[in-house]
């Protein structure tokens, strides 16, 4: 059945054939699942990375930066999906993603190269890159559910999405550690670290998720036009990026350095002109009036502890049991 012909449903759009909807449902579920195994898979590999690729001053930098190029671009991807249509959305995202992974595996191996400088910063520069395939794959994935489904289905398989997250927070440490200690391998004489494979994992199971994608979804849902907020995109990275940047040199170059203050200053003012901005565009990343709900202003700040917390422990606990106590990554 070709997408002209599908059926229409309860809600006046385009209906896939039940094989299409299991096809595509599964394979959203494929690349749901390795956007949120690459929020906490490389957690416990990282004391490693550290020791390969030097730069424990930027330690924190590989796991906040792919988060903050995902939930950044999250609502951009989302609004791009609403005038071009989920699918290509969601293929464009895959392949973002896969070269995402694929660099970040080849991070440092070729030793410092011009602009990237040494493999610490590449693999978060590649990180940023596999972070912004990552938020389209998040986005689509919810998305998609809404196209394929009638009102009354949806909430079980936003439900299935849920038990995918759940799960990709415990077994991703696991994976990266273990990988870490027994993923080393020569494959024609190329000697690859086992860190690496907690990035090249991504690349097999993307591309099938893609071919999937690409030969089974229906190119359905409704295109509502609208216009996307590149200027506050921009104002809330460039924002959060010199938060992070004074964050990181404060400890060791004193609070009060003229460096650090500057780029405390530079967040706070592109802070103020991101709320500028939201309050007065017509398609903000961020719709301020949503604060105005107090459901969903408790909820992020809940969301807000918890992901501190969390992310915080799954960052720095390996650290902490590989480097000072000693035990192996996939223990620790």
């Amino acid at each position: 059945m070709t997408d002209q012909a599908l059926p229409f449903g309860e809600t006046g759009q385009p209906q896939a054939t039940p094989e299409q909807k299991r096809a595509t449902f599964l394979a959203v579920m494929i690349v749901f699942l390795l956007s949120a195994l690459d929020q906490t898979i490389v957690s416990t590999a990282m004391p490693r990375i550290v020791a390969d690729l030097h730069g424990l001053e930027i330690y924190a930098w590989v796991t906040t930066t792919y988060l903050l190029t995902s939930t950044v671009m999250v609502p951009i991807w989302g609004k791009l999906g609403d005038m071009y249509g989920r699918k290509i959305v969601l293929i464009t995202g895959i392949l973002i993603f896969i070269l995402g992974s694929w660099l970040c595996g080849l991070a440092g191996e070729f030793g410092d190269l011009p602009v990237l400088g040494s493999g610490m910063t590449q693999l978060i520069v590649f990180r940023g890159l596999q972070g912004i395939g990552g938020g389209a794959l998040f986005t689509s994935a919810f998305a998609t559910i809404a196209d394929l489904f009638e009102p009354r289905e949806r909430a079980k398989y936003a439900g299935l999405f849920g038990a995918v997250f759940g799960l990709a927070s415990v077994v991703g440490p696991i994976i990266g550690g273990w990988f870490t200690d027994h993923g080393t391998t020569d494959i024609l004489g190329v000697h690859i670290a086992g860190w690496r494979w907690v990035f090249y994992i991504n690349l097999p199971t993307s591309l099938l998720a893609l071919f999937m994608i690409s030969r089974k979804m229906p190119d359905i849902g409704t295109r509502t036009g609208g216009t996307i907020d590149y200027v506050g995109g921009i104002l809330i990275v460039t924002s959060l990026g010199a938060l992070m940047l004074a964050l990181t040199h404060g400890p060791t170059d004193g609070w009060l350095d003229p460096a650090v203050d500057l780029l405390f200053a530079l967040a706070i003012v592109t802070a103020i002109a991101f709320l500028i901005v939201q309050s007065r565009v017509k398609d903000p990343v961020l719709p301020l009036g949503l604060f105005r709900n107090k459901a969903f202003t408790t909820s992020m700040i809940s969301s807000f502890i918890i992901s501190m917390a969390f992310m915080g422990t799954i960052i720095y606990v390996p650290l902490y049991l590989q480097l000072v106590i000693g035990i192996k990554a996939t223990n620790s």
